[in-house]
């Protein structure tokens, strides 16, 4: 059964947070009312860069409702931050540990992150400015805290697509391109250390 606590985005034009909600497990159909939300909005996006000649988000193709299928598996959970009845970013986890790569937990559990995303009026890529701030790390925390529950010590990993490299670099180990994925995507790590530095971050 899936919970709700609260947390807060930031406003950009005037600063202020906003109350809004972690929601800890979201269902199939979840994701396909999420879907519907989100896929009109990235279409006129993508107009709009297509006739700005600019490049579009990597992950432009992504169709959450189809994602919905892994939900089938045990070994998904989807989470997501929603704020006045509307999804602001979502977050798909494998509840299967992977391996550590980074030297100081090399084998140690790590719980992987298989897909997150801003909603499209949250990517300034997308739309200039973005209805709020902070949600990619909001998710990264949710993802903290559910890697401790399992008893991971709050140790993360992901691949990255290359627009959001930079992003994670802030936060995590750049431990290089993948040689194993069929993508040759950089793999990310978060240590022990890092997520009590990036939890402190928080606090301040």
């Amino acid at each position: 059964m899936s919970s709700r606590r609260k947390c807060y985005l930031k406003a950009p034009q005037s600063g202020d947070l906003i109350e809004a909600e972690l929601v800890d497990e979201l269902s199939k159909d979840d994701l396909v009312r999420v879907h519907l939300d989100w896929a009109p909005v990235r279409l006129e996006a993508l107009k709009r860069l297509h006739q700005a000649q600019r490049p579009w988000p990597e992950h432009w193709h992504w169709d959450w409702s189809q994602k919905a299928d892994m939900l089938n598996l045990l070994a998904y959970r989807c989470m997501g931050i929603e704020q006045k009845g509307r999804m602001q970013g979502l977050m798909m986890l494998s509840t299967l540990a992977v391996k550590g790569r980074l030297g100081s937990q090399a084998g140690k559990a790590v719980l992987y992150i298989e897909f997150l995303e801003s909603a499209p009026w949250n990517l300034r890529d997308l739309v200039g400015t973005p209805q709020f701030l902070g949600v990619g790390v909001r998710l990264l925390e949710a993802a903290i805290d559910f890697s401790e529950e399992e008893g991971f010590g709050g140790r993360i990993g992901l691949h990255s697509l290359p627009q959001s490299d930079e992003f994670y670099r802030k936060y995590m180990s750049d431990l290089g391109p993948d040689s194993s994925q069929s993508q040759g995507l950089r793999y990310f790590e978060m240590s022990v250390e890092q997520v009590r530095y990036f939890l402190e971050g928080r606090k301040r």
